[in-house]
Order: structure tokens, then sequence, then C-alpha cells
């Protein structure tokens, strides 16, 4: 038998937009709290545009990146924040949407997923969470 071990539970309720949990961007002085989905499907860790004015950044100063989908493409824009979910803290480079219509917070693999240790219990509603290189 395996066992992981974890530092935080948080209980969601399942909803038709998949597994949503808070999540805290800061940059300098600044911190906006939020709501992001869970997608092991993304690559990468991508906000709302309003959300880097929130932190302050020059939002098209970062690092320019256009994401293809199976139906659509998109322009977005990278920026070094530090990320935290469930205490769980992390350096990344997270994308900001472009476009302003674009309504979505994602975490992805990239900057975060591959910095933490996750367990999911859908049936539950359980989602665990550590560091990666917790003990």
């Amino acid at each position: 038998m395996h066992q992981l071990q974890f530092t935080g539970l948080h209980s969601y309720v399942g909803a038709k937009d998949g597994i949503s949990v808070p999540v805290e961007l800061r940059c300098g002085a600044a911190v906006v709290r939020l709501a992001a989905s869970l997608d092991t499907g993304a690559t990468f860790c991508i906000f709302r545009s309003e959300v880097a004015e929130a932190l302050g950044l020059d939002l098209r100063s970062g690092l320019h990146q256009r994401f293809r989908t199976a139906n659509s493409s998109f322009e977005a824009f990278g920026h070094e924040v530090e990320l935290a979910v469930l205490d769980v803290v992390t350096h990344s480079t997270v994308y900001f949407f472009a476009e302003e219509s674009i309504n979505k917070n994602v975490l992805g693999r990239i900057g975060w997923l591959d910095r933490v240790r996750l367990g999911l219990v859908d049936h539950d509603g359980s989602l665990y969470l550590a560091p990666y290189n917790s003990a």
C-alpha cells in the first residue's frame, strides 16, 4: 500500500465548471484573492487580465505567448508572482489573458501542479494538498 501525506484539505462542491480552489496572488505589496479552477489539462496558470492590473503589473510588458486550444487561440502575457493555494506558496511565472472579455482563472501544470502534491477524492469533494518537497 502507498501512502502520501498532505498539509491542507479543501472541501468543494461539485459543479459543472469544475473544481474551484481559493488562490492568493502576490506581487510586491499587492495581494489579490480569487477562485481558480484546477485544470490538469492546462499547461500553464492563466488569470483574468484585471488581476494583473490589481497586482500593479503592466500587462503587456510581460512575456508574450499565444496559446492554442482545440477550438480557439488566445494571447496572454507572463509575469513572475507569488502564488498561494491552501497555505502552499510558490513563486511562478503565470499568464494573464490579453482579452479583458475572458473571465476565467486556471491553475495548470507548469508553475503550480508541478510544485505540489495533490490528492483528489471527487466523490467526497475533497482536495488534499502539500508542497511537493514536504516530508
